[in-house]
């Protein structure tokens, strides 16, 4: 399982439709940061709903272990487990 750590923000996309919803990022705080600004955690449910695993920890610094799928212009990661950390 991989882990990244960083600052759960969201942003909505769908504005007006039916399908208006928030999608997840994690701003990497750890290596990551160096190769990226913002990566997208996928959802577990419709794009409308808000995420019980990650909705409770927008604009917190969080961990996130999952397995994290790395392209050369796109990063994204399936979250399993998400928790809030002390700095």
């Amino acid at each position: 399982m991989d882990e990244i750590r960083g600052k759960l923000i969201t942003k909505v996309f769908g504005k007006g439709t039916r399908s208006e919803g928030p999608e997840y990022y994690i701003q990497p705080i750890d290596d990551y940061k160096e190769r990226w600004t913002e990566v997208l955690v996928r959802k577990t449910v419709h794009r409308w709903q808000d995420d019980p695993l990650l909705h409770g920890l927008i604009n917190k610094i969080i961990v996130i272990r999952g397995k994290i799928i790395e392209t050369r212009s796109t990063i994204t990661v399936d979250p399993i487990e998400a928790e809030e950390i002390n700095q």
